[in-house]
Parts: structure tokens; sequence; C-alpha cells
């Protein structure tokens, strides 16, 4: 029997501590992140923000409970702060908006591996109704044409391997142009093709950026960011450009890469809609991106079922503005 009557108070202090320590580690952690653009390890941190929001949140509630109400305060207020920047960006969800005309919808999926799920992925493509697709990491030739097969609605295909070149369109409608793009010198090559989408040309970029970890795999993919920025500037007509940035919306190099291009954030505005990892949801966040021309409206993003991939297919659906 515990009869010492001062244990429970040292282990109330001690946990008092502990999640102290742990609401400052998380406020300097988003600070950092802030300074992303400085350095790779800096914008590692710069993709949590709700995760962020979500520890905070139980330290104050612990604090509070452990009668440390001051402590609780300071640690709600940066959950409130956190919130604000969330809601900022992503806004309340709202229910779809209506089309003033025919809608596009445009998917974009990084699915690592053959063709294992390839029936799976064509049967929810299929039942999607997507317009266009850009599919990252398919592996060879054969997983193409298994794809191909399991999507007979979008029969217009390109496709290019290489070293990182690894993106392949699907179109329910002609491709008119097609070619592969090297971003940057030693970088990320991109998939861009011409549709004719019932009669109006539209471009569409399907990209797959380098990782970020190291610096010059992040020196390549921030270069990356900037070479679709420019690309963006240098192509007329209504313009899409989607797939896996390994990057969030949250990290300043992102903000900088594309605060003066003509490019929307597709899911701005969609409430939280997350990408990635498939397989553990409370570290979800999006590094799967849809960006638009400022010929689009924006109609509804939302992620699609896990389909054997670490990511979640991305459905963007967009109509042309009058």
């Amino acid at each position: 029997m515990n009869t010492d009557p001062v244990r429970p108070v040292r282990h109330a202090a001690l946990t008092a501590r502990l999640l102290l320590g742990v609401s400052l580690g998380t406020a300097l952690a988003f600070a950092l992140g802030l300074f992303g653009d400085r350095h790779w390890l800096l914008d590692l941190l710069a993709h949590w923000r709700v995760q962020y929001a979500a520890v905070l949140a139980a330290c104050a509630i612990g604090l509070l409970l452990l009668r440390h109400p001051r402590s609780a305060a300071l640690a709600m207020l940066g959950v409130g702060l956190l919130a604000l920047s969330v809601l900022r960006y992503g806004g309340a969800p709202l229910p779809p908006a209506q089309a003033a005309g025919p809608s596009l919808r445009f998917v974009t999926f990084n699915h690592p591996g053959g063709q294992r799920h390839a029936r799976a992925i064509g049967e929810w493509l299929e039942r999607s109704g997507a317009d266009v697709v850009a599919l990252q990491e398919l592996d060879s030739p054969q997983t193409v044409q298994a794809l191909a097969a399991a999507l007979p609605s979008l029969p217009h295909v390109h496709a290019h391997f290489g070293r990182w070149s690894d993106v392949t369109i699907f179109s329910r409608w002609p491709i008119l142009q097609a070619q592969t793009v090297e971003l940057v010198p030693g970088g990320a090559q991109a998939a861009k093709v011409r549709v004719d989408w019932q009669g109006q040309p539209v471009t569409v970029v399907g990209v797959h950026l380098h990782w970020p970890i190291g610096a010059d795999n992040a020196r390549l993919r921030n270069a990356e960011l900037q070479a679709l920025a420019a690309l963006a500037r240098d192509t007329p007509g209504p313009l899409l450009i989607g797939g896996d940035f390994n990057i969030t919306q949250w990290s300043p190099v992102f903000d900088a890469a594309f605060a003066t291009a003509p490019l929307t954030d597709c899911a701005r505005g969609q409430g939280l809609v997350n990408s990635w990892p498939s397989f553990f949801p409370p570290a979800a966040i999006r590094i799967d991106h849809c960006l638009a021309s400022p010929h689009w409206q924006v109609l509804q993003v939302r992620a699609g079922p896990a389909l054997g991939s670490d990511h979640r297919p991305m459905l963007n659906e967009l109509v042309l503005k009058r």
C-alpha cells in the first residue's frame, strides 16, 4: 500500500513539466518551420500544422486537469493561432459548387508498384468519371498496359519512362500534343499534354517532383517548383498542373514559388483534404496537388480511397469560367 502522500504530488508535477515541455517543443517546431526556405531540415517542420494544433490541445487539457491554468491558456493560444491559419487557407468544408457548364474531372495518383492493383485502380477511376488522370511511379510499360486494359473510358495515353520520368497520363479525350519536359537540368521530367476537351484545348501537366530529404534533393525540388511557375506563365489557355509535389501548402517554399504565378491551389477553401500517408490518418498531410490557371473555377476537391498505395488519389472537379 502506498502511504506516501507526497508521491502523487510529485507525479503530477513531473507530468505537468512533461506536458509543458511538449508544448514548448511543438511551438518551437512550428516557429522553425516558418523559416523552411532557409534550410531543408526546417522545411520538414513546416508541414504539420494540424498535428501541432492537436498536440497543443491535448497538452492544454492535461495542464488544465493538473491545475496549471496559465500554461494551459498559453497552449490554447497556440491552438487558436494554428487553427486560424488552417481555416484561413482551407476554410470550412463546403458542399460542391454548382457548375455553370460541363465540368472536367482531373485525378492525380501516386501508385508505386506493379500490376497487382491495376484492376482496383481502374474500377475506381471508371466510377469517378475522370476526364484526365495523371499517375506517378508506374514502373513499366506492362503496368501501363494493365491499367489501360482496366480503363476503357480513357483510351488516350501518354507515357515515358526514364530517370525521374514516371508520369503517365490517361485521357478520355483525344491528345492533340504530348511531350516530356525536363523541368530543370537533372531534375524531374513532367508529362505535358494538350487534350481536346469537348472542342476546348486544355493543357494538362503531370508531375512527380524530387522528395525533400537531403540538401541536393530539396534544392532540385525547389527549382522544379519554380520551373512549374515559369511554365504556367508561358502557357496560354486553360492549364492544370497536378501530381506528387513532395511538399505541402504550409511550406514557405511552396508559397514563394507560386506567389506571383498565374495559378491557384485547387484545394484552397475546400477544407482539409489530405493525401499522404494513407495508412496512418492522424499524420495525414497533402503533398499531392492540383494547380489551376485563372480560367478555372473549382467545384470540389476530394481524396479517394486507399488503393494499395501510401498515397490517396485526388479528384479535382473544375469548370471553365464564363
